[in-house]
């Protein structure tokens, strides 16, 4: 079994899995509807490309990193001649690989062997969710899984100040990223022999770096309040979590079969440290004590609160490292050629079925979506103004920008900004009144109740597209009306 070695193979292993990662990924293409989700920080990104800060481009309840990032790619793209959406979904192809990468270097440093640092990336790349969004995006969890698999490494190496801003970070793209790495992090410096006061002010002190410079850039752009509504205030008091038995018709379709391979790696993770821990510590305990933590913090907070298949991207790195790790670890014995076999074979099986997966969840309502929306926004006067609650993909499509920042519009969000809003919903309901867009995009999942006055007075419903409701002013007469009402079904005429 091929062991830590030559210097060599620890640069290009995790190089090759990066690039495995990135054919594989691209075989998913990059036709996959725009949801809401994805939208918001596209839609966030190109905002922040154009100079304005996050949450007051679009108010969110997540960290900022999301749309910061996001807005990279944008920019990046606009150099090229790419539109908003490919530049993102590039740059997050390219982070997805990362990922990919990341994993193959924290699991050679946790196990202690080239043979993790080969299987583990090959599992990750089998995870659904992660896969379908590596092209499909952009989602911030992507972000955060890169800086999580960083600081992780980092606390491994005993590099807190580094460790703690990479866990900065990490919060600050998903707030409960803290949990895991917390965990994980005030075991590491338990376990060191250096100086535990002095690590853990190391680490703190680089946790508050990042953070005071953000605040100092909002404090700058005169949108701290503003921020700290979006990082902290929906989700203190306004937003309750769905436990995984109430999002498991969800998390088992976005991730099919691998959902299974998850629990597996996160089982065998906590099987590693128990062994290694019977044996009275030898081998790397250390190291899969501090990943034991915080795994162990990621799964019970996966389970206590999950919306989807992307609030499980916490556990990835940790399932990932653990199938690794159990291999290996059967690997001490006098069948380790056998078990080098093995790998071998997980590593090949797990590529091709990557590959499949890639290829066979292949999405392509994009060109619709975009067929719908220029249809229908064309189809109104020149000039016109549309307005979106709860679907930012018809922003991003049709390169608007909404007249508010607060057009995401859910249950929390809505009761949020009832509270805090200058006369709540029903003055910024008369705000959009007065304003009369011709043309309002309603999200299917949006809390409207609010706005049903408004609609019911003054629009008509015109059509809808994948994950949105078209409304058209009557003021508009009769023939725009159906004239807005063909384009919709001609766009959807093929589907």
């Amino acid at each position: 079994m091929p062991l830590t070695g030559r210097v060599g193979s620890r640069l290009l292993d995790p190089a090759a899995a990066g690039l495995v990662a990135l054919a594989v990924y691209a075989l998913h293409g990059f036709e996959s509807s725009l949801g809401r989700d994805q939208a918001t920080f596209v839609y966030g990104g190109v905002r922040f490309a154009s100079g304005t800060a996050p949450y007051r481009g679009i108010f969110n309840s997540v960290g900022p990193l999301g749309d910061m990032v996001s807005g990279v790619g944008t920019r990046a793209g606009w150099l090229v001649g790419l539109d908003d959406l490919t530049g993102a979904r590039l740059l997050y192809l390219l982070l997805s690989a990362a990922c990919v990468a990341g994993v193959s270097v924290l699991a050679r440093e946790t196990v202690g062997s080239r043979w993790a640092g080969l299987v583990a990336p090959a599992v990750f790349l089998t995870f659904a969710s992660f896969l379908k969004l590596a092209t499909g995006g952009p989602r911030e969890k992507t972000v955060m899984v890169l800086c999580l698999e960083i600081a992780l490494l980092l606390l491994l190496r005993r590099r807190w100040f580094a460790a703690g801003v990479l866990t900065a970070l990490a919060v600050l793209t998903w707030q409960p990223a803290v949990l895991a790495l917390a965990a994980s992090a005030f075991v590491a410096i338990l376990t060191t022999a250096e100086r535990r006061g002095r690590a853990g002010t190391a680490y703190v002190a680089g946790g508050l770096v990042p953070t005071a410079l953000l605040a100092a850039y909002f404090l700058a752009e005169r949108t701290l309040r503003l921020a700290w509504w979006g990082f902290v205030g929906v989700n203190v008091g306004y937003t309750s979590q769905p436990s995984i038995l109430d999002s498991w018709s969800l998390v088992t379709a976005d991730y099919g079969w691998s959902l299974a391979l998850v629990g597996i790696g996160l089982a065998a993770l906590l099987a590693a440290l128990l062994i290694v821990l019977l044996t009275a510590g030898v081998g790397r305990g250390r190291e899969l004590a501090v990943l034991g933590a915080g795994a162990v913090v990621a799964t019970a907070w996966s389970c206590y609160a999950v919306n989807g298949g992307a609030d499980l991207f916490v556990v990835l790195p940790f399932a990932a490292v653990g199938v690794a790790a159990v291999l290996v670890r059967l690997g001490r014995g006098p069948d380790s050629t056998i078990v080098s076999l093995a790998c071998a074979a997980v590593v090949v099986v797990s590529v091709v079925l990557a590959s499949a997966e890639a290829v066979t969840t292949r999405d392509h309502r994009l060109p619709l979506e975009r067929l719908d929306v220029a249809r229908v926004v064309a189809a109104v006067p020149p000039g016109s103004t549309v307005v979106s609650l709860s679907a930012p993909e018809v922003l991003v499509l049709a390169h608007r920008t909404n007249p508010y920042p607060w057009q995401l519009s859910d249950g929390p969000l809505s009761a949020f900004l009832d509270d805090h809003l200058d006369g709540g919903l029903a003055a910024y309901a008369g705000r959009i009144s007065r304003l009369h867009p011709e043309l309002i995009a309603v999200g299917n999942r949006t809390t409207d109740g609010w706005l049903r006055p408004v609609l019911d007075r003054d629009y008509t419903r015109v059509g809808r597209g994948d994950h949105w409701v078209w409304y058209a002013a009557t003021s508009l007469g009769t023939g725009t009306l159906r004239h807005v009402r063909r384009a919709n079904r001609a766009a959807w005429a093929a589907d």
